[in-house]
């Protein structure tokens, strides 16, 4: 059986292309899906779809992956979306469908 939740099994992972094609629409697929290290980016306190702070903000605490994957998955958090994938966790952001993979 098949989950399309968010919230997955630790060992269950997806291939990228697999859930970008689940989620585009039509023929709207990424020309670019940025890969970036976690740790460069809360060193930079950045990245490309601005998590980070938008968790700084929240007040919630991204020291891992772990941390960024239960972030994304939180029961309340409607707009963003997390998967784990081989290379680390992909982030999904659900109304103008970007894309972001998360690496160690």
């Amino acid at each position: 059986m098949e989950t399309t939740d968010m919230v997955q099994n630790p060992t269950q992972l997806r291939t990228l292309e697999e859930l970008i094609h689940q989620h585009a629409e039509s023929n709207d697929l990424p020309r670019h899906v940025p890969h970036l290290r976690l740790a460069d980016a809360l060193a930079r306190g950045t990245d490309p779809l601005r998590l980070i702070e938008y968790f700084q903000d929240l007040g919630k605490k991204i020291d891992n992956l772990e941390d960024l994957f239960a972030a994304c998955t939180d029961p309340g958090e409607e707009e963003i979306d997390a998967y784990r994938v081989e290379e680390g966790i992909a982030v999904f952001l659900v109304p103008d469908g970007q894309w972001s993979v998360f690496t160690k």
